[in-house]
């Protein structure tokens, strides 16, 4: 495609990269419509849009809290993202096409919030009180977010959770040894000193209290998220010493030790599967061994989190399907496979198919079944949405047949990562906070805004060296819960975030600058200057 003429023209745009902080606002402030940013991959990869350049260059300059200042006004739990984000940035990163190491992005992330121990966290710009009332139904990651960004916009918001302390899944379902719980109390702490109110123990999914919120509230946020646990539904599932992996997790993390013994199996091959595997060792169990339908890169676990398991001696056998569970005096004693030849269909569906002339055997005294999660619809069928989740709302705005109520999160199209998560939950408040101005709540939503993501990446740029070594802590034996993965120090966290290329960066695209210069005027740290003709000035 042939570019437009007026790119052919002198660009009169001068860009400082050693302070720019790739924040755009010199973008949005162009009368002309003139400039554009070149979008880094790692931002325009990342689900919330987090200007991961900026924070990682501010990191290479040693300017730690204005890092942390710029990561806060797009990303309001760092805590929790820099510990289990899915960090599809990282896949993205250019600088793993140019070397296949990608910059740590998320260990980066996880730098800052470690910084900010010692000191109190920043907390956001909050516009004048509308006199809004928003209720947000469920504390997960969806819940949580949505909450935050109405707050922001100046709207009441209370938080509804059936469980007795706020986090969803956050806090029930992933181990202490990933995400400690006094990480996630901080990121939620900030929550309630912007004032939310949380009403825990409250569970909406019944009709007279659904009728009692929806009457009470301008709008409704509903994020329950899929607590309820897949089963496999064969002979012996129910027998003594065969646990699910969403109750066993929680379980663990309430208090509760459930009893295993030495030789335990783990069915599944995701990031759930790989917790619980971690977790009945840290119980005792001496021998554990996961079995997944998967094979090579077809396993949904993050590869980073299975390579920490196999270090722990956790053993994988690969391409195995259960078959049935094997008992000795009415308790579990093993289970039987088959060889799976085939995980999904050509529609991409699960449909596993198997060789069934190839069988093996397994023992062992406990057997865990994590193959994932599934929507509780029975709340959501007493709040009067049947059928699907997803059929019942506006795919860009996730607003419901119900125009007060939006749906967000896992409960829409099931299980996700915690950032994808977070993502939908943005989206559903910026639908409720439209709602509630009167605004169209689809116009410029699919506007990707003025940014370029084709563009060549100049590579000279970025420190040469080998990708940072994120520190592990190994597991110390029985009853061992501490955090596993550790935080890089200064001097490393600096080095690694100097190896980033600084892709992106704001250009005069149609060089049609009449020299207004608020752009030069609004940059927050004059990294930008409009050349003007000397008969001009």
């Amino acid at each position: 495609m042939r570019a437009n003429f007026l790119e052919g023209l002198s660009d009169n745009i001068v860009i400082d990269k050693g302070k720019c902080t790739f924040c755009g606002i010199c973008v949005e402030t162009c009368v002309l419509d003139n400039l554009r940013m070149k979008q880094a991959p790692c931002q325009n990869k990342c689900p919330l849009g987090v200007n991961c350049q900026g924070y990682v260059q501010l990191i290479a300059r040693g300017e730690e809290t204005k890092a942390m200042e710029h990561l806060r006004e797009t990303l309001p739990f760092p805590g929790i993202l820099g510990r289990v984000c899915s960090q599809p940035c990282e896949e993205a990163c250019h600088r793993k096409k140019v070397d296949e190491e990608a910059v740590a992005i998320r260990a980066l992330k996880r730098y800052l919030c470690d910084q900010m121990d010692k000191t109190e966290i920043p907390m956001p710009n909050i516009a004048p009180p509308t006199q809004k009332k928003v209720a947000v139904i469920g504390s997960g990651p969806a819940g949580l977010i949505s909450a935050h960004d109405l707050l922001v916009r100046g709207h009441q918001v209370d938080i509804f959770e059936s469980e007795k302390a706020p986090g969803g899944m956050l806090r029930w379902a992933i181990p202490e040894f990933r995400l400690p719980q006094t990480v996630l109390e901080k990121d939620i702490d900030v929550l309630r000193k912007m004032g939310v109110v949380f009403h825990c123990g409250e569970n909406i999914g019944d009709s007279q209290k659904w009728k009692t919120v929806k009457d009470q509230f301008d709008a409704i946020i509903i994020a329950t998220g899929c607590p309820k646990h897949k089963k496999l539904h064969m002979d012996g599932e129910n027998l003594p010493g065969v646990y699910h992996g969403l109750p066993f997790l929680r379980d663990v993390r309430s208090g509760k030790k459930p009893g295993v013994g030495n030789k335990a199996i783990v069915i599944g091959g995701g990031n759930a599967a790989l917790d619980a595997a971690q977790t009945v060792l840290r119980l005792g169990a001496e021998d554990v061994t996961m079995i997944s339908w998967e094979t090579g890169d077809e396993g949904p676990a993050f590869s980073w989190s299975l390579k920490e398991a196999l270090s722990e001696g956790i053993k994988l056998l690969s391409g195995w399907g259960p078959i049935r569970f094997l008992s000795t005096e009415g308790v579990v004693s093993g289970a039987d496979f088959w060889r799976c030849i085939r995980v999904f269909d050509k529609d991409g569906r699960f449909n596993p198919n198997f060789d069934k002339t190839e069988r093996m055997s397994l023992e062992a005294d406990t057997v865990i079944v994590a193959i994932g999660q599934g929507r509780d619809t029975d709340s959501l069928e007493k709040m009067g949405f049947l059928g699907q989740p997803a059929s019942k709302i506006d795919p860009l705005t996730l607003q419901s047949s119900d125009e007060a109520v939006f749906l967000a999160g896992d409960i829409i199209n099931g299980p996700s990562s915690v950032v994808e998560a977070m993502t939908m939950g943005r989206h559903a408040a910026e639908s409720v906070d439209r709602f509630l101005r009167g605004e169209h709540l689809r116009y410029g939503r699919e506007y990707a805004g003025p940014i370029e993501t084709t563009f060549d990446i100049d590579i000279s740029q970025g420190a040469h060296g080998r990708r940072a070594r994120i520190p592990v802590r190994g597991l110390q034996g029985k009853g061992d819960f501490q955090e596993l993965e550790q935080g890089l120090d200064r001097d490393t966290a600096r080095k690694e975030a100097q190896r980033c290329y600084s892709c992106g960066e704001p250009f005069g695209k149609y060089r049609t600058c009449w020299f207004c210069l608020p752009c030069e005027v609004e940059c927050p740290h004059e990294a930008l200057w409009v050349e003007v003709p000397y008969l001009l000035r």
